[in-house]
């Protein structure tokens, strides 16, 4: 099927089709043709646009007039204007050369970016390190730059080093702009500068307010009920189809409890393959980690139907009562408290299950883990178990409708210390513990 092979997974799993966010383009004034790729690596895809404007149209004006029309999901990350006087399309049929536009959009990526000057320890020197070889002026926004939401955390901590200051993470809304945040960093502490434009974006999506963090979860009627339906219901129908072979309990003593527990991602079944394989003592202690944008309807319901909203939310309390999820957002604003509350868990005797790839692949393969888990393990200081699952993806496909019993491995390995500012290391060492089992 064409447009299956041209989707775009997001990081948080979600499918994008490129002639959904083309329309979109096309219908805001001065976007003369468009078409969208796949832009970043494997496992870390976003939404790129290629476009072809009219004379003097703006084009970080009609990407932010297009992303206002598209899903959260759905919005340009970041685009290119293509210099040409047509984009490359097909004899006859007059398709898009994807592929072409693909090659083009990688190799101008990797160009050096012409707006930033490196070394000058200016405020584009550090986003320089975060826009992927985009070129960076005044008016260049978040949105543009396609940060996810611990990026942002990234930024607002190396500008706190760089500029020995306080950075909000609501300054870090994706409508804020390179000359935003040079004002706010100028400015008196007690009075940040930011528009009202800013503001607005933000507000909308502050997970402070809606019912971000499910403290309830943590009542003794909930943990109560919580053991039983692991125990009476939910562990036994897992292992009726996953018969889990499990390695490494002897490297799992070794660690401290509470822990980090980072696994690659196969399936919707890790979660309860992983608690299936635990030892007792420590299965019924684990918060697993979800992408906050799963629940997007249940967080932002103004935009969903009802029917939507209902069924979603419902999935979001069974998840927090039945597996203690804890919503992480990925592209949202949020994080920070996000990782105060996972604080808050491991400082109560609550392990974390996260899965740092932040996206499950059909074929079993392992992708780079995101630096997020690098921050989160150094910022809480806690000890990381890696976590390897083998054939859980057979029993349970991504999309698929019923699971098929099959064998499945689940590896502990030694726990690993992280410290430091380096996220990206601390990412690529947990990785690497966890391709080795």
């Amino acid at each position: 099927h064409g447009r299956k092979k041209e989707m775009i997974v997001t990081p948080d799993g979600l499918n994008v089709f490129p002639d959904d966010v083309e329309r979109a383009v096309l219908e805001v004034a001065g976007a003369r043709d468009a078409g969208v790729v796949a832009g970043g690596p494997a496992g870390s895809e976003h939404v790129h646009a290629v476009l072809l404007l009219a004379a003097g149209a703006d084009a970080g004006a009609v990407v932010r007039e297009a992303n206002a029309r598209l899903e959260e999901h759905q919005r340009i990350r970041a685009f290119s204007v293509w210099p040409g006087p047509a984009l490359p399309r097909t004899d006859g049929t007059r398709k898009l050369k994807r592929r072409e536009l693909k090659r083009w959009v990688d190799g101008d990526a990797a160009a050096p970016a012409d707006g930033a000057t490196a070394g000058d320890g200016s405020v584009e020197e550090v986003l320089s390190r975060f826009a992927h070889g985009r070129a960076i002026t005044g008016a260049t926004t978040l949105e543009e730059l396609g940060l996810g939401s611990l990026e942002r955390i990234e930024l607002a901590l190396a500008l706190e080093r760089r500029f020995d200051c306080t950075v909000d993470e609501t300054d870090l809304a994706p409508a804020a702009t390179v000359d935003d945040l040079r004002a706010l960093l100028a400015a008196d502490p007690a009075a940040p500068r930011r528009d009202p434009a800013t503001a607005a974006a933000f507000a909308d999506s502050d997970p402070e307010a809606a019912e971000a963090f499910p403290t309830w979860s943590r009542h003794p009627a909930a943990r109560a009920f919580r053991r039983l339906a692991l125990a009476a219901f939910l562990l036994p129908l897992t292992r009726c189809f996953a018969w889990i072979r499990v390695e490494g309990l002897d490297r799992l003593a070794r660690a401290p409890d509470p822990v980090l527990y980072a696994a690659n991602h196969q399936s919707v079944m890790d979660g309860p393959v992983i608690l299936a394989a635990l030892p007792p003592g420590r299965r019924y202690r684990v918060a697993t980690v979800a992408g906050r944008e799963w629940f997007a309807p249940h967080f932002h319901p103004r935009r969903h139907p009802r029917g939507q909203r209902l069924a979603t939310s419902l999935a979001y309390y069974l998840g927090v009562l039945c597996f203690d999820v804890a919503p992480l957002p990925q592209r949202e604003a949020g994080a920070r408290a996000a990782m105060r509350h996972l604080g808050t868990l491991l400082g109560q005797g609550t392990s974390v299950l996260i899965f740092p790839e932040g996206v499950r692949r059909e074929t079993g393969r392992i992708d780079a883990f995101q630096p997020g888990v690098g921050m989160l393990a150094s910022r809480m200081r806690a000890a990381v178990v890696p976590v390897r699952i083998d054939g859980v993806d057979r029993v349970l496909a991504v999309g698929a409708r019923r699971a098929r019993p099959g064998p499945v491995r689940v590896a502990f390995g030694d726990p690993v210390r992280a410290e430091g500012d380096d996220y990206a290391a601390i990412a690529r060492r947990i990785e690497e513990a966890v391709r080795g089992l």
